[in-house]
């Protein structure tokens, strides 16, 4: 089979360049900047001069295909084999492949980490973790997996747009799988220098230097004439059957944690985020609490509006919310448009087909979706309008969002609207979503964290439904 013939960005040949010449590092592309290209393409080189022969690729379940999709389109040349089944099943793959591109997600790969070292033994090859703050906790068992494999690849190439999403140490495990070692020193060390949110500017831009080696990072407003973007905020006031559930809710967590001691709030701290989600819920769709509540959401009824106003224009719509109940929800609700919905229990191999369906047919006009399944690996550009029905506090799921429809390919400038229920927890999401944003920025230079709470900031949040101001 003859080979693509794709004509690289100038972004995209910078990515190229850089893991030419370091051989090991972090592509932090913004979303729709093709980072998959690059790594594709810096393999296809890699492997002409016969330096490599495979190219294992470990990513969420999700991106699977999507990986499958991307090599056929620039790199037809090249055999696929996706590791599935059981382990019998993987193993047998591990040991006998011979495909020049081999994927597999992060839990298949955590549960056969000697099969892999074996293979990585076997044949030369690159190893890419697309998706990479998905080993950004040092302790988990993916972080743990891709250790392991660092001895076995000289090739170990990161994707990621979001490096860095709720606080500094989570660069520290990716960085140490680029450079094959502690270049920071320990993890103590490190936590003890970066772990602070309230770093002076020079101890961040400090720490912007140690980082630059082992990292590119691009934006969209750097490499691309995309159409601008815009954001909307419509305060929904909720309904007073609504607005009872929400304060009888918000007024128990307030009298439980008053008077606790510091140690005594410490302990209550997970039980208290737990029920911080409650509230999130009601103020969104009461339903998810209280299954036997059947009146119409505030919110509900605010995005009636919004729907029926873009459709009648001609618009697709991306609708995003966290909640699988509320999807199923919306999509019963809102099937007379031409809807589709993307969600956790939606089949890995469906997920693809109805992105295309969105992309392409006419008849579809909304795709109801959830961002942590549907936030990466998809392009969605032929909606122009994004409404977020909730946010959460993970910023990774909402930047990415973001992007499936902002993107190359996208030539109408895009409005993101966020429905935010008035006097409620939601707009303390929002504007810790905005920190984090002002701190990625800050450290990999595109120009409260909750587990560190203390007592009064929580009650502060709960009363006012806004972070308190930083002293």
């Amino acid at each position: 089979m003859e080979r693509s013939n794709i004509k690289l960005m100038a972004h995209q040949k910078e990515g190229v360049d850089f893991l030419l010449s370091h051989r090991s590092g972090i592509v932090a592309f913004e979303q729709g900047l093709g980072k998959t290209l690059v790594a594709i393409e810096t393999f296809r080189r890699l492997h002409e001069l016969g330096v490599v022969q495979t190219m294992l690729i470990l990513c969420p379940n999700s991106l699977k295909r999507t990986w499958m999709q991307e090599v056929a389109h620039f790199a037809p040349e090249f055999t696929v084999e996706v590791v599935e089944g059981g382990r019998v099943q993987r193993r047998r793959v591990f040991a006998r492949t011979e495909a020049a591109v081999i994927i597999v997600n992060y839990e298949s790969a955590r549960n056969e980490i000697v099969a892999i070292q074996a293979l990585l033994h076997r044949v030369p090859a690159a190893l890419v973790l697309d998706e990479s703050h998905c080993i950004k906790n040092r302790y988990s068992l993916n972080s743990i997996a891709a250790q392991n494999f660092v001895p076995f690849a000289e090739y170990r190439w990161l994707l990621t747009g979001t490096p860095i999403t709720n606080k500094l140490t989570d660069i520290y495990p990716q960085i140490c799988v680029v450079a094959g070692r502690q270049p920071f020193g320990s993890y103590a060390s490190f936590k003890a220098s970066y772990g602070d949110s309230k770093l002076s500017p020079s101890i961040q831009e400090s720490l912007v230097v140690k980082i630059k080696p082992y990292l590119i990072r691009r934006t969209k407003e750097e490499c691309l004439d995309l159409p601008d973007k815009s954001f909307t905020d419509r305060v929904v006031e909720l309904p007073q059957w609504q607005r009872k559930l929400y304060e009888a809710i918000r007024d128990d967590l307030a009298h439980d944690i008053e008077g606790m001691s510091p140690e005594e709030f410490h302990q209550f701290v997970p039980t208290g985020l737990v029920r911080l989600l409650r509230l999130s819920q009601i103020a969104s769709n009461p339903n998810i609490v209280f299954p036997n509540e059947t009146r119409l959401p505030g919110k509900f009824a605010q995005l009636d509006g919004i729907l029926d106003e873009l459709i009648s224009e001609g618009r697709k719509v991306i609708v995003w919310s966290y909640y699988v109940q509320t999807i199923r929800l919306l999509e019963d609700r809102y099937r007379g448009y031409g809807v589709a919905s993307l969600h956790g229990e939606t089949h890995p191999e469906d997920r693809q087909k109805i992105a295309s369906r969105f992309q392409n047919d006419s008849d579809l006009m909304v795709l109801i979706a959830n961002p942590a399944a549907a936030g990466t690996g998809f392009t969605l550009t032929a909606a122009n309008y994004t409404i977020y029905e909730t946010l959460t506090w993970r910023y990774d799921q909402y930047a990415q969002s973001q992007d499936r429809n902002h993107r190359i390919g996208q030539e109408i400038p895009v409005t993101y609207i966020r429905l935010l229920a008035a006097d409620t927890i939601e707009f303390a999401i929002l504007e810790a979503l905005a920190q984090k944003t002002q701190l990625a920025s800050e450290i990999i230079g595109d120009k409260k964290h909750l587990s560190n709470i203390t007592r009064k900031v929580f009650q502060e949040m709960l009363q006012t439904g806004h972070l308190p101001a930083q002293e």
